[in-house]
């Protein structure tokens, strides 16, 4: 579940056709990167046009840029649902920065199906984040959901049961911010793994390399890979 605006360029004098990226990072304070196939960011890196915007003051979920159709005046911006109060605030910042730099912009949400102005958005963020508190209720609720897990700015969050358990009746969205924070902030190495086929029996195996000294998260659960198109990995293996 998303939330996702579609802001087109609405110039007097000819639609604007640019984004100065650098200037929108430093107006909203948030940095970049790119997600690779097991959705762990590499950072500094735009694909086709595309990226993940976090703060790292407050890192969450990720806001999505979608800058592919730029050269026709339009770029689309959203974020998953269930995230954080912070970052439901910095998409509206990013919402304004954009249209402040295509001098008038329109806004279309496309799971509503409505238009938006930048007030009315900036006037709906209590009720985006209370919204967001339900989702994540439902979402932990889910019975038919064996393992709950979550596509976070920087890489994917296999949530703990306990945490599952409080997060079925959080009362807020604080505990929730300051967690998946925290996951984020530590100087850590999320490894990504190396896929290989034996030629023989066809079984997958993925190799992951341990560099000393590196503190490392080595996603175990062979089945909880993402993005991973079916791929049966039958054995995994750490390398150092």
């Amino acid at each position: 579940m998303a939330f996702t605006l579609v802001i087109n360029s609405k110039g007097l004098f000819g639609k604007v056709k640019s984004i100065q990226m650098a200037e929108l990072l430093k107006n909203c304070g948030l940095k970049y990167g790119s997600n690779n196939e097991f959705y762990i960011l590499e950072d500094d890196k735009m694909n086709q046009n595309t990226a993940v915007l976090y703060n790292a003051k407050r890192t969450g979920r990720g806001i999505f840029f979608d800058g592919s159709r730029i050269a026709d005046g339009q770029v689309t911006i959203s974020y998953n649902i269930p995230t954080t109060k912070t970052e439901i605030h910095d998409f509206i910042q990013v919402a304004r920065e954009i249209e402040r730099q295509f001098k008038k912009a329109s806004f279309y949400c496309t799971e509503e199906k409505r238009n938006y102005t930048i007030d009315e958005l900036e006037n709906k963020e209590e009720a985006m984040a209370a919204f967001s508190l339900e989702s994540l209720h439902r979402f932990c609720n889910d019975q038919e959901m064996k393992q709950c897990i979550l596509t976070l700015a920087l890489y994917p969050w296999f949530m703990e049961p306990e945490k599952r358990e409080y997060y079925k009746t959080c009362p807020d969205l604080d505990d929730f911010e300051e967690t998946i924070h925290e996951l984020q902030a530590g100087d850590f190495y999320y490894a990504k793994p190396s896929l290989m086929k034996n030629k023989n029996d066809g079984k997958v195996l993925a190799v992951y390399t341990l560099t000393d000294e590196c503190a490392s998260i080595f996603p175990m659960d062979a089945k909880a890979f993402l993005n991973l198109d079916g791929i049966q990995v039958d054995e995994i293996l750490i390398m150092s």
